[in-house]
């Protein structure tokens, strides 16, 4: 026995000193992790920051255009969560009313049988129970009567208590839906206001679009302008290669992005405006990418696993989402209304990352969707399961 203590205490030991370290190489790796995140983000932020340095350099109305655009975007989603908040607020004040009915019914009900108790009672008079004593003949008829008349009081009682009870639970109801209805004023008040400062931010926006539209007065410029923005969009993914050039790729819960060829979801489902490889401006260049016609607000989902590396807005492309699926590919959603995710996030494949708009100086809704690998653009149509609606 005296040998065995000391082998057990060794192994107990050994085990402590194991899970010590795997605690240890754990709370490693989570730190490296977020060391690498940091890292990411701060290559991410010298981008943009560039970004901005380049867009101050441009065109004034570029600029407003993109004030405008971030404003509608804020206050697009300042919206929707008042909807939101809306939603469960008229759902409760819809739930109250019916309750309040509900009681209001039980009571009519509980008044009704009262009423009908105490009529009976005033019709047989009030010596009705001493009339009864007086002529019956038989002492166990008496003791039923009695007990008939004790069981017909107390059942008034208990109604009588039941209507207090309901008129109480109707005035708490009543007091609970007037507070409803003041807070639901409140949020429809806000939301007004909100979109009041929405229509106004948006006629701004139609504006600086027309006055940008009016500079460019021959298609030299249109062509000028247009090359401009792709190599401003090239310059863009070159730098985000180059910050995310030695950062752990971390992709390794999804497929290769290779092998995803011809199985990717659309961004979204709407109708191919322009398709990869169309000639625009007249024949001088191609489509780059795939431009898709949906609703306004319609959600943009990412078309694979991978990470968000830049989420802003850009001159013609408006606000941008673009993300990295490892191994030099991207994938790009242009012309958006708002953007749902940030810089660093990780997001699955048809996680909503964008709503469907018209920044950038749009005519109508539509989507500008590109895939990247290295310097080379890809066709979504290759890359993407089944055939968007064209037209």
């Amino acid at each position: 026995m005296s040998a065995r203590r000391p082998s057990r205490f060794t192994a107990l030991a050994c085990l402590v000193l194991v899970l010590a370290a795997t605690g240890a190489t754990a709370g490693d790796k989570v730190a490296a992790k977020q060391q690498q995140l940091d890292a990411l983000k701060s290559r991410l932020a010298k981008v943009q920051a560039a970004r901005e340095e380049d867009l101050q350099r441009r065109n004034k109305l570029q600029t407003g255009l993109r004030q405008s655009e971030r404003g509608i975007a804020k206050l697009s989603r300042q919206v929707a969560d008042l909807d939101r908040q809306m939603a469960p607020a008229e759902a409760k004040l819809a739930d109250l009313k019916r309750q309040q009915t509900a009681h209001q019914t039980a009571l009519d009900a509980q008044k009704a049988t009262l009423a009908t108790q105490m009529q009976a009672a005033f019709m047989e008079g009030r010596d009705s129970q001493l009339k009864l004593l007086l002529d019956a003949q038989d002492p166990a008829t008496v003791g039923r009567l009695f007990a008939y008349y004790d069981y017909m009081n107390r059942a008034r009682a208990a109604r009588i208590v039941s209507v207090r009870s309901e008129i109480t639970a109707i005035a708490a109801l009543g007091a609970q839906i007037s507070g409803q209805i003041a807070d639901l004023k409140t949020l429809r008040d806000d939301r007004g206001q909100t979109l009041t400062e929405l229509q106004q931010q948006d006629a701004s926006r139609r504006q600086l679009i027309a006055e940008i539209d009016s500079s460019i007065k021959s298609r030299d410029a249109e062509i000028g302008r247009l090359k401009r923005d792709q190599q401003a969009l090239q310059a863009l993914v070159d730098d985000l290669r180059q910050a995310l050039s030695d950062i752990p790729a971390g992709l390794e819960r999804g497929k290769r992005f290779s092998a995803l060829r011809g199985k990717l979801l659309w961004p979204v489902p709407g109708r191919v405006l322009s398709s990869y490889g169309q000639p625009r401006a007249g024949g001088h260049m191609r489509w780059e990418g795939d431009l898709i016609a949906a609703p306004a607000g319609t959600p943009v989902r990412a078309v694979s696993y991978g990470r968000v590396v830049y989420a802003d807005w850009m001159p013609h492309f408006g606000l941008l989402v673009i993300l990295d699926h490892g191994n030099g590919y991207l994938s790009i959603y242009a012309h958006n209304q708002n953007i749902a995710r940030q810089v660093g996030d990780w997001v699955q494949a048809g996680e909503t990352i964008a709503t469907l708009g018209d920044s950038g100086g749009q005519e109508q809704p539509a989507l500008y969707f590109e895939l990247r690998h290295g310097k080379d653009t890809l066709d979504p149509r290759r890359w993407c399961r089944g055939r968007l609606p064209t037209g």
